[in-house]
Parts: structure tokens; C-alpha cells; sequence
């Protein structure tokens, strides 16, 4: 058999049908894209603030014990308090816009405004009937 009888490999049925699949499988994630980016990026801030707040609670011991008098222990209470406070509305805020990015719905036309692929036309105006022309209600 000789070298232009042979079958090249990209041109057997089952190359085209694995082309078209995978091409396939490429344009949808491309589409899932965005959402997936997004939810990295939520486990990336839910990650941060889950480790702020435990360096907070393993720094507890360390304030305390070089606390003198009462009044010291409950400043060093209040400041964790405060600190922990606001670090759950700064990471409630956060999670909320990524969360918000995350659901978002890109725009396939380049930013434009989405089109309605189901149009009506608009009611056109019927003429005025003519004299002695009975119109059907």
C-alpha cells in the first residue's frame, strides 16, 4: 500500500465526530466562564475571612495575658468584638458583589443591550372604514 492510500488519521469519521465534541465542550465553557470565575473568587474572600477570624481568635491568648487589670480585659473583649464585626459586614459586602458578579448574565453582543429574538410587529392602524362597509367586531 503506498503512502497516499493509506488513511490519514485526521480525516477517519471518529476524528471529525471528536472535533466537533470537544469544539463543542470549548464553547460551552467558554461560556461558563464568567460563573466559574466568580465562584473562585467567592471560595478566594470566604478563605481570607475565615483566616482573619481565626488569626483574631488565636491572638486572644496572647492579649489577655498581658492584660494587668479588668478594665484591660474588657478593652482587649470589645476591640475583638469591634474588629470581629466588622470584619463580617466588610466580608458580607464582598460575598454580596461577588455574588452579584457571579450571577450576572454577560452580554453576548459586546456590551449592547440584549436582543428580544421574539418580536411582535406593532398594531398598525386600520383605515377608516368606507361608507356602507360593515366591519366584523
Amino acid at each position: 500500500m503506498s503512502g497516499s492510500e493509506r488513511l490519514d488519521s485526521k480525516a477517519d469519521p471518529m476524528g471529525h465526530l471528536s472535533q466537533a465534541y470537544l469544539g463543542g465542550l470549548d464553547v460551552m465553557m467558554r461560556g461558563y466562564e464568567p460563573a466559574l470565575k466568580g465562584m473562585g473568587r467567592w471560595n478566594l474572600e470566604l478563605m481570607g475571612f475565615m483566616a482573619r477570624r481565626a488569626r483574631a481568635w488565636l491572638e486572644i491568648p496572647r492579649q489577655l495575658g498581658q492584660c494587668k487589670s479588668p478594665v484591660e480585659v474588657f478593652t482587649a473583649q470589645t476591640k475583638f468584638l469591634q474588629a470581629a464585626s466588622a470584619d463580617y459586614a466588610d466580608a458580607a459586602r464582598r460575598l454580596t458583589a461577588v455574588w452579584g458578579a457571579c450571577t450576572a448574565m454577560p452580554h453576548r453582543d459586546g456590551g449592547k443591550e440584549p436582543r428580544d429574538y421574539i418580536t411582535f410587529p406593532e398594531p398598525q392602524e386600520s383605515p377608516t372604514p368606507k361608507r356602507g362597509e360593515r366591519k366584523a367586531a
